[in-house]
C-alpha cells in the first residue's frame, strides 16, 4: 500500500512538472513588438550575402518566430505576413518552385498566377496566391538568395503585398 501512494506522489509531481509549463504558456499572450518604418532583417547563413532587409509594414506588430530565417508580422486588419529567406540558389527557378512549395507548409497552398514581378534592388521571380484560402504571394530571388513573402487574411491583396517586395534588398 506505500509503495502505490509513493508511486502517485511521483505521478502526480511528473504532471504538475510537464503540464505546469504547458498551461502556462497557452495563458500567457504572444508577445508582439509594434514596428515603426524602420527595416526588418531576415538571414539565411550561408554564402554571402546572407541578409536581406524590407520595409512597408509601420504600424504592424511583429511576433517571436526563433528562427533568424523568417519574420511574421500581424497587419492592423488582422493579414498575417509571412517573410523567409534561403540561401545556395544555384538556380533561380527551381528555387522560386521549392519556396512555393514550402508555402504550402508554413502558410498556405499556393499556385503560381502567371505574374512576373521585380524590384529597384534587382530581386525578380513570380506571384502566387493561395489555392483555397485569401492570401497573396511572391517569391524572388537575387544572386544566391531567394525570399517568399506571403499575406494571407481577409485583406491579403497584391496591392497590399507590392510595396514590401519593392522594398526588398540586400543589406549592407
Amino acid at each position: 500500500m506505500r509503495d502505490w501512494r509513493q508511486a502517485g506522489l511521483v505521478l502526480a509531481a511528473t504532471a504538475v512538472l510537464i503540464g505546469g509549463p504547458v498551461v502556462i504558456s497557452a495563458n500567457v499572450p504572444t508577445k508582439q513588438t509594434p514596428v515603426g518604418a524602420e527595416r526588418i532583417e531576415v538571414t539565411a547563413p550561408g554564402d554571402s550575402p546572407d541578409t536581406v532587409g524590407f520595409t512597408g509594414v509601420n504600424g504592424w506588430s511583429r511576433r517571436p518566430t526563433g528562427d533568424q530565417t523568417t519574420a511574421l508580422l500581424d497587419a492592423p486588419d488582422g493579414s498575417v505576413l509571412l517573410v523567409t529567406v534561403a540561401n545556395g540558389v544555384t538556380d533561380l527557378p527551381a528555387a522560386l518552385e521549392w519556396r512555393r512549395k514550402v508555402l504550402g507548409l508554413q502558410a498556405f497552398d499556393a499556385v503560381f498566377d502567371g505574374g512576373e514581378i521585380g524590384n529597384p534592388a534587382g530581386f525578380h521571380g513570380l506571384t502566387c496566391r493561395a489555392a483555397t484560402a485569401s492570401g497573396v504571394c511572391a517569391v524572388i530571388g537575387k544572386d544566391n538568395l531567394v525570399v517568399s513573402i506571403a499575406l494571407a487574411g481577409g485583406g491579403a491583396r497584391l496591392p497590399e503585398l507590392l510595396p514590401i517586395v519593392q522594398s526588398v534588398q540586400v543589406a549592407s
